[in-house]
């Protein structure tokens, strides 16, 4: 039980310093939430703090994938910091394995953004990204952190 506990205060943990140390908009009812359940998660009946954990999950998988979505359709050289990537990075790491619909990952959207006249470019990011998908694994070993993993069905390949 406690095991199961200290994952779900280590999850909502790491939403708390992200929030302290990134200025985070959090509405204060979350931030209110997080601490309370840093406190008292250990007291709450086995089952119901199972199923709280399972929200949880769920919930961090859905951030996850807007990580991913933004890396691959918003992500911009002129607007984002490599502060903020590394921040999304640190928190969301699965987000650099999320393939869009053409099956690319998002250092592969990065390196083609920007080839049409005045579209969005994030190109800038492509060493930073494929730093951080070597060391987290992503397209596995010797893809560059997904840069020379292979895209299926794609006009990008």
């Amino acid at each position: 039980q406690h095991q199961s506990t200290q994952h779900l205060s280590d999850i909502f943990h790491l939403f708390l310093l992200y929030n302290t140390r990134y200025q985070s908009t959090m509405p204060p009812s979350v931030d209110n939430f997080i601490t309370k359940v840093q406190q008292y998660g250990e007291k709450v009946p086995k089952k119901l703090n199972t199923k709280i954990e399972e929200i949880a999950r769920k919930a961090v998988e859905e951030m996850s994938k807007e990580a991913g979505n933004f890396f691959h359709e918003e992500l911009d050289d002129d607007i984002h910091t490599e502060e903020q990537v590394k921040a999304i990075i640190e928190l969301f790491p699965e987000s650099l394995s999320q393939v869009d619909e053409d099956d690319a990952l998002p250092i592969q959207s990065a390196t083609v953004s920007g080839y049409r006249s005045g579209a969005r470019s994030s190109v800038s990011f492509v060493p930073l990204m494929a730093r951080e998908g070597y060391r987290l694994g992503v397209g596995g070993e010797g893809n560059r952190g997904g840069l020379l993993s292979v895209v299926a069905d794609s006009e990008v390949g």
